[in-house]
């Protein structure tokens, strides 16, 4: 791994360590203990391996820090270690809670969707040169946006 990925990847660990004990669950705590143990643990001998990491510690981080886990961290990690990148598992996760939409596969995910009560609204676009952006917009009464189209 490079100095600025290894960098990068310890400064998240320690954030993890020093905000996880705010976790209200104590399953929460296991299941973050047993995430970093697994991502600390991956191969980092390749670039791909490391972005994998980066993105998967980065996105705990995250949630650590708003003391609330989900996605993927609320099931115990892979015991092969192996990890599909980062936007694939959170498209299938996605496609896992609403039925009809398309599983994502190793190829760029490319998503969009209204929820049926027009009150939710999801879009994830692959950026060129890497990367992928998100954007989800919820509201109660309902979103009023132009452009966007029923069911998807």
């Amino acid at each position: 791994m490079g100095t600025k990925d290894t960098i990068e990847f310890r400064n998240a660990l320690k954030d993890i360590a020093n905000h996880s004990h705010s976790l209200e669950s104590p399953f929460d705590r296991v299941r973050c203990v047993e995430w970093c143990r697994m991502l600390s643990g991956l191969p980092d001998d390749d670039l791909e391996s490391c972005k994998r990491k980066n993105e998967y510690i980065q996105l705990m981080r995250i949630q650590v820090r708003n003391q609330f886990l989900h996605g993927p961290f609320v099931n115990p990690p892979p015991e092969n270690g192996k990890l599909v990148n980062l936007a694939e598992c959170l498209g299938n996760l996605m496609a896992n809670q609403i039925p009809y939409l398309p599983r994502m596969g190793p190829i760029s995910p490319i998503l969009q969707h209204k929820s049926p009560d027009g009150r939710a609204y999801i879009s994830a676009k692959q950026i060129p040169g890497g990367g992928v952006f998100c954007y989800m917009a919820v509201s109660p009464d309902g979103l009023k946006c132009q452009g966007m189209k029923k069911g998807g």
